[in-house]
C-alpha cells in the first residue's frame, strides 16, 4: 500500500506545476504586526510632563534619515523597521514527506472540509528596529520598553499564525551623530530582532474521493495546526488520512 503522505504531496506538486501560483505577501504581514506593536509606544518628555506617542514607519537607515531631513513636522524621537536578512532555519525544518491536514469551512456548501498543503518552510527573519532621537534620555526610554516587548520573546499574530516567536538578538549603540543640519543631531541605536517564522505554502481540498483540488476563495481555513509541534505529527496525519478513506 502507497504512503497517503508520498501521494497526497506528488499531487500537490503536480497542480503547482500546472498553476505556477504565487504566495501572498509573507514579509508584509510580520512587519506591519511589528510595526503595529511598535506604535503603541510611547515616551515622556524632558520635563516630565507629558506622554508623548512615537513615530513609527518602515525604511532602511539610509532612507529613515531622508525622511527626517525632509519632513520639517517630524518630530524626534522616531523608529524606522526594516528587513535586513531572511535565512534557512535548519532546526525547524521538516522532511519533504510531510504535508499538513487541516479543517476548513466552505460557505457555498455550508459544510466542513478537508485541507491539505505541503509543510511551510521555516527561516528566520531579521528586522533592524532604529531608534532615532535628540537625546540619550529619550533613547534610553524607549529601549528599555522594547526590552519589555521580548521577555524572553514576542509573539508575533499574522494572518499566518499566532504563535511565532521574536528575540531581540542585538542592541547596537552608534557613537556617530548625524546631523540632519547645522543646528541639529541625531543619535541612533539599532535593535536587531530575529523571527522564527515560516513561509506558507498554498493549500488545497482534499475530497472524499481522495482527489486533491484548488481550493476557492470562499473557503476559511480554521484553525492552523501547531507547526512548532514535533516531527511526529506527520504520523498523526497519516493515521487520519487513512481512517477517512
Amino acid at each position: 500500500m502507497a504512503n497517503p503522505l508520498i501521494e497526497i504531496r506528488k499531487a500537490i506538486q503536480a497542480l503547482e506545476l500546472e498553476s505556477g501560483h504565487t504566495q501572498s505577501d509573507f514579509y508584509r504581514e510580520y512587519t506591519q504586526f511589528l510595526i503595529r506593536k511598535l506604535k503603541t509606544l510611547s515616551f515622556i518628555d524632558s520635563e516630565d510632563k507629558a506622554v508623548v506617542d512615537i513615530p513609527v514607519f518602515y525604511a532602511n537607515p539610509e532612507r529613515a534619515i531622508a525622511k527626517i531631513k525632509e519632513d520639517r513636522n517630524l518630530v524626534l524621537p522616531v523608529i524606522s523597521v526594516g528587513i535586513s536578512d531572511i535565512e534557512d532555519a535548519f532546526d525547524r525544518r521538516r522532511t519533504n514527506m510531510n504535508v499538513v491536514l487541516e479543517k476548513a469551512w466552505n460557505k457555498t456548501t455550508q459544510r466542513a472540509t478537508r485541507v491539505v498543503s505541503v509543510a511551510p518552510k521555516a527561516v528566520n527573519l531579521s528586522f533592524m528596529v532604529n531608534l532615532w532621537a535628540k537625546y540619550l534620555e529619550d533613547l534610553n526610554q524607549l529601549t528599555e520598553k522594547i526590552q519589555l516587548f521580548f521577555n524572553p520573546s514576542l509573539e508575533f499574530r499574522t494572518e499566518f499564525s499566532s504563535y511565532i516567536q521574536g528575540f531581540i538578538t542585538q542592541v547596537a549603540d552608534n557613537s556617530v551623530t548625524v546631523a540632519p543640519d547645522r543646528q541639529d543631531r541625531v543619535l541612533k541605536r539599532t535593535i536587531q530582532v530575529s523571527v522564527e517564522a515560516y513561509i506558507p505554502t498554498q493549500k488545497y481540498l482534499y475530497t472524499n474521493t481522495g482527489r486533491i483540488e484548488f481550493m476557492s476563495s470562499d473557503v476559511v481555513i480554521e484553525p492552523f495546526l501547531n507547526l512548532s509541534a514535533s516531527a511526529t505529527k506527520a504520523q498523526t496525519i497519516t493515521e487520519g488520512i487513512r481512517q477517512q478513506n
